[in-house]
């Protein structure tokens, strides 16, 4: 019986690790259901994935996809309206 106990610890670990590593990707919810879901895997996904990020067309680093203007390269994006 004391193996359920260590399975359901890192089940928790693995859900807690999830929500956290997503939520700095900007995924935070979708974070929580993979490692709730998935457990370790999907620690291992969310750790892998870009998240809601793409690449800046100028300078290739990954910035939010609703970001008008890099936060690297300060350049503004083309296709994007600035918040009034």
């Amino acid at each position: 019986m004391e193996w359920i106990h260590v399975w359901i610890l890192v089940w928790l670990v693995c859900v807690i690790a999830t929500a956290i590593l997503g939520s700095t990707k900007g995924m935070g919810a979708s974070g929580f259901f993979y490692g709730l879901i998935l457990g370790p895997l999907g620690v291992a996904l969310v750790f892998i994935s870009k998240g809601k990020r793409v690449a800046c067309p100028f300078c290739g680093k990954l910035i939010y996809m609703t970001s008008t203007v890099c936060l690297h390269c300060d350049k503004k994006i083309p296709g994007k309206k600035e918040k009034a």
